[in-house]
């Protein structure tokens, strides 16, 4: 017992001096890190920084490298996540190229010397031979044979080797000999040898057909008249030669400057800085002494170039101008200009008033993310279409929205000069010119001076304009943006007087309407900013005047959680010339298909009644014009005082005046007919009823003493049975409407009637400025 005493003792001894030198260990390593020098501390966050910063970078440039020093490298160019196959491009380390295969369709051998492709969307394939840069076209069958000796294609060594340890030739990888005799037996198609294209080899029916090989024409130098006493000096010599990039292994595309080549601008037999396409535009000046053109610089790097405006005189040499509008937060770009194959009279992009060359360019077309509002502006450079007018029944008729276009005054003797000029408005252009950057934050855009002939406009005004058929230019004050405080006012130059817009919001931006003939139309278009939303009300397939809004606050709209809520309204002359702000809605006296766009007002005088239609969206919920997609989360208002939310445009009077039937859409079926809701909106007893329709696309046509008639006008194929496609016409009579669901309506502000779960919206209802029977 003492033995197993003393033993115990001496293990607690023993761990008590463990204890202490450990501690003494932890002390002298803490007094050694508060020994570093002061200069070394204050060092360590950067470092730390540093090395977080480089743990971010170091995985995708390590994918990077990896991927580039791949063998056989397949490089995505499709999107994965997208629920099909992914397809790309296979760059070989040697050069071997296959354009556009699919990822399941490209096979390798066990070393990589032989490629397959598969039969995804072609029936031929191909089998590629690195190491002889030969290729075959295989069919389907060849390619089964051929997948049943995979494991026996030779090696690029050139080794047989029996690995199955049987000694007969079946199960021998093949030598290069044997194998060209298997490839004759089995294969009908005859080796083809890979075209070399610089740096890279490809069969050779990946070669493009349309590969461009003749040179873009270059426009030819004035020829100038000897004059008395004058030296005429003639215009520089000008060709061009081909220009490649280093190599075109390392192209994202790298057939693309076989499909769209550049051309080395050659002057007097040296070659210049630049190359160019198709597309240069070059203008001489009429002296022979100077040229425009846009080119790109030939000794970039990149693969997707910027291309530029550049000038060449002879005072000043080439100079060159790589933006096309000055430093700018606005919600807005500036682009060149390229006249469209069908313009008659096609504007030139570039041309020369004396020494100054005048650059045209043109304005983004401005769009929301539905057709009538949103939250956010996008710039549409494409040239798009727009309502011109509607037909009687409310569908629209698109023409090409009208292009703002201006010019920029480019001076070769002070480059830094920024100016403008617009089309002229009563046969004089206004000219705007540059005196205040944009600052630095959301929104904010460039000050200009603004002259008209001899007249000076007092102030700074924005460089967004729209000229009105050439008599009227609708002109940006310059001040803080919208979203920041700014006012946002719009004023109008006749030629005579500046008139103010009379507008209840800030205007965010313009742009013109197309007219019936192809032409602008009087009208001009603004999207206003007329309320500030919170993010977590914030729901895209609602329509806005259900979102809970709150008035236009420069300090929420500041926070990340904020988003502004955009407005499209037009303004447009009155008789007397006064620019006024336009209602929304058009005059109607007939049945709207359901299809019909735009807010409208049927004044049903016969009966005593009108219909204000409002606020509607596209079914799918965007701004794409469609004939075939219905309308929906719209309003209806009666000037008796009823209110429905959530309906389409389509619209019809009872009779004896007492109301109005209306078409909601429901439900969308792809094996069966959609789903809609018929309401009669009864005035008289103060009620709703509701009928459920199936129909693709239901049209009410007529309400007469037998009952409310309809038709659908996209039946299935099967139910067609009028010569305009649509079914057969149908009957709702008045045992059918006793048989409805009732919803009495209940009596919300301003004795407006509307249903229960509707009352929350009556004060957004009674707010709208352009309501047509607000006295």
């Amino acid at each position: 017992m003492n033995v197993v005493l003393t033993l115990v003792s001496i293990s607690a001894l023993a761990l008590c001096l463990l204890i202490w030198l450990l501690s003494r260990l932890r002390d002298r390593k803490g007094t050694g890190a508060e020994a570093k020098p002061q200069a070394e501390q204050s060092a360590e966050p950067a470092r730390v920084g540093q090395q977080e910063l480089s743990n971010q970078e170091l995985p995708a440039q390590e994918q990077q490298v990896l991927e580039a020093k791949k063998d056989v490298n397949f490089r995505i160019q499709g999107e994965r996540g997208m629920g099909g196959p992914v397809y790309g491009d296979v760059m070989c380390a040697d050069g071997v190229y296959l354009p556009h295969v699919w990822e399941s369709d490209i096979h390798t051998s066990f070393d990589g010397r032989w490629l397959r492709t598969g039969f995804y969307d072609s029936e031929t394939a191909h089998l590629v031979d690195r190491k002889t840069r030969r290729s075959w076209v295989i069919q389907a069958g060849e390619a089964e044979a051929l997948d049943a000796v995979h494991w026996r294609m030779p090696r690029w060594s050139g080794e047989t080797i029996n690995e199955s340890g049987i000694a007969d030739d079946a199960h021998v990888i093949f030598s290069d000999a044997s194998f060209e005799a298997w490839l004759t037996e089995h294969v009908g198609a005859q080796a083809e040898p890979l075209l070399q294209l610089r740096d890279i080899w490809l069969p050779k029916e990946y070669l493009p057909a349309h590969a461009g090989e003749q040179a873009p024409e270059l426009v030819a130098a004035p020829v100038l008249k000897a004059e008395p006493g004058k030296l005429a000096i003639p215009a520089p010599e000008l060709a061009l030669e081909r220009h490649w990039p280093p190599s075109l292994r390392h192209l994202h595309s790298p057939l693309a400057p076989l499909q769209q080549p550049n051309w080395r601008l050659l002057m007097a037999g040296k070659p210049t800085p630049w190359m160019i396409d198709d597309d240069h535009a070059m203008v001489w000046r009429d002296d022979a002494q100077a040229l425009a053109l846009y080119a790109y610089p030939a000794d970039d790097a990149q693969e997707y170039l910027q291309r530029r405006l550049v000038v060449w005189t002879a005072e000043q040499g080439w100079q060159q101008w790589a933006g096309y509008q000055p430093h700018d937060r606005k919600s807005w770009s500036v682009n060149a200009y390229w006249p469209e194959p069908e313009e008659s009279s096609p504007l030139p992009p570039l041309s020369w008033a004396e020494t100054l060359l005048l650059q045209r360019v043109q304005v983004d077309t401005p769009e929301t993310e539905r057709l009538h509002d949103g939250t956010s502006i996008s710039c549409v450079a494409s040239r798009i279409e727009g309502c011109a007018e509607h037909e009687r029944d409310g569908q629209v008729r698109l023409k090409p929205i009208p292009v703002v276009s201006f010019c920029w005054l480019r001076d070769p003797a002070r480059p830094e000069v920024w100016r403008a000029q617009s089309e002229p408005v009563r046969g004089k252009p206004l000219i705007w010119t540059l005196s205040k950057d944009a600052r630095d934050e959301q929104g904010e855009t460039s000050a200009w001076n603004l002259q008209w002939g001899d007249k000076h406009f007092s102030g700074s005004w924005a460089l967004e304009h729209v000229i009105v058929r050439g008599r009227w230019a609708v002109l940006m004050p310059f001040g803080r943006a919208p979203i920041r405080g700014g006012a946002g006012q719009l004023q109008v130059w006749d030629g005579e007087r500046l008139q103010t817009v009379d507008l209840p919001w800030p205007v965010e931006r313009i742009r013109p309407v197309p007219g019936k003939n192809n032409g602008p139309s009087l009208r001009v278009r603004l999207i206003a900013l007329v309320a500030s939303l919170d993010d977590k009300d914030w729901d895209p397939s609602l329509g806005s005047w259900r979102w809970p809004v709150h008035s236009v606050s420069s300090s929420h709209l500041a926070r990340p959680d904020w988003r502004p809520v955009y407005m499209h309204r037009e303004i447009a002359p009155d008789v007397q010339g006064r620019w006024r702000l336009l209602p929304r809605w058009r005059e109607v006296s007939q049945i709207q298909h359901p299809c019909a766009d735009g807010d409208y007002v049927w004044r049903d005088a016969a009966r005593g009644d009108a219909l204000w239609w409002w606020g509607g969206q596209n079914q799918r919920v965007n701004s794409y014009w469609s004939e075939d997609e219905c309308r929906i989360e719209g309003v209806t208002m009666t000037r008796s005082g009823l209110a429905l939310c959530g309906t389409g445009p389509c619209a019809c009077p009872h009779p004896a005046g007492e109301g109005w039937a209306v078409l909601e859409f429901v439900d969308h079926h792809y094996a069966r007919a959609n789903e809609w809701k018929l309401h009669w909106l009864n005035p008289v007893e103060k009620e709703l009823r509701t009928l459920v329709l199936a129909g693709n696309m239901p049209l009410l046509t007529a309400w007469d003493t037998q009952g409310l008639h309809w038709v659908d006008t996209q039946p299935d194929e099967e139910d067609a049975t009028a010569s305009d496609g649509s079914s057969a016409a149908q009957l709702i009579t008045l045992s059918m409407w006793d048989k409805a669901e009732v919803e009495p309506l209940r009596q919300g502000q301003n004795g407006l009637w509307l249903r229960k779960q509707d009352l929350r919206y009556a004060q957004t209802l009674q707010a709208q400025d352009d309501c047509p029977w607000r006295s």
